[in-house]
């Protein structure tokens, strides 16, 4: 009779137990550095660059020519930087702290700083050397929109906003998204205005668009918006804040409208098949690891994280 509780039990148990997805491949790469990492992007399979940094202490560029098996120091600053990203000419551009903006040149080993002052830069997209939308803001306050251009060392357009602004994606020359504490903008112009979308309640961190007309957003206290329109409208997938949702996302990747990963704190690490619909835990992460961004191409990932860490993975 004992037994027959047993088996009973065990079944209930294992039935109950969320599936998790095994990638073919998930390792941990070689940092020399022990500050967070807060961006990773990645040219092709081999070549890629991380930031890093201490906020009010110093910032890193980390570059890896093995698939991020290892990386080295590429560039040293005097303080944290936020984001790296390459435009389709492979021209790259690294923002952070104090208002550093930095570029550098297909074939060139160094970083030109282009911009500085007193922001804290969270994030850019530059869609040219020319023409740039740049998201700053403090904690919780004190948000600025900038489009670069004619050259990306001049303002054409800034906003200030109440609350700050932590990221940004731009689908095409005139459309994008900005999005913040309690705020999701969308402009189309190329950044010289922007209308502010219904979206409320979250702190949303971390914008995607796989496409011109599909994109997502996550918030720290576990949203999901979704659109489907280029950002003129949002479904909410996941209501964060209540019961049962109160995981803290950082960033999100999609690498088509369906197939996307979802990163935060705690070794939070999902994977969705159906354009959000659903997610499924992706083992690997370990629980000690608050992610930061999440960067995918080509059957390969990669996860920055807290202390040092730069995961890759094959999925």
């Amino acid at each position: 009779m004992r037994l027959l509780v047993f088996l009973a039990w065990l079944v209930l148990a294992l039935g109950c137990q969320k599936d998790v997805l095994t990638l073919r491949v998930f390792e941990a790469g070689s940092v020399p550095v022990s500050e967070d990492v807060t961006s990773v992007w990645f040219l092709d399979s081999l070549r890629g660059f991380a930031t890093a940094g201490a906020a009010w202490i110093r910032g890193h560029v980390l570059a890896s020519e093995d698939g991020g098996r290892t990386w080295y120091l590429d560039t040293t600053v005097v303080n944290r930087l936020e984001r790296v990203m390459f435009d389709s000419h492979g021209v790259g551009f690294v923002v952070g702290l104090h208002g550093l903006a930095m570029i550098r040149w297909p074939g060139d080993s160094t970083w030109y700083t282009f911009r500085t002052d007193y922001n804290w830069h969270r994030s850019a997209y530059f869609w040219s050397y020319r023409h740039a939308v740049l998201v700053s803001g403090d904690v919780f306050q004190g948000g600025i929109l900038r489009k670069l251009g004619p050259e990306v060392w001049y303002i054409d357009t800034l906003h200030r906003f109440v609350n700050s602004l932590y990221d940004v994606w731009m689908t095409d020359s005139l459309t994008g998204c900005a999005v913040g504490l309690g705020w999701v903008l969308r402009t189309e112009d190329g950044g010289r205005s922007w209308q502010r979308q219904p979206p409320r309640g979250d702190l949303f961190c971390s914008v995607h668009f796989p496409s011109a007309q599909v994109g997502y957003v996550c918030g720290r206290g576990g949203t999901l918006l979704k659109t489907t329109d280029g950002g003129r409208t949002w479904q909410v997938l996941r209501e964060g804040g209540s019961i049962g949702h109160s995981q803290s996302f950082r960033a999100l990747w999609f690498t088509s409208d369906q197939h996307g990963f979802l990163v935060g704190d705690g070794g939070l690490f999902w994977h969705t098949t159906d354009g959000g619909r659903s997610w499924l835990p992706v083992h690997g992460l370990p629980r000690a690891a608050n992610a930061a961004h999440v960067f995918a191409q080509g059957g390969r990932g990669w996860i920055a994280a807290d202390a040092g860490r730069i995961y890759r993975f094959e999925y």
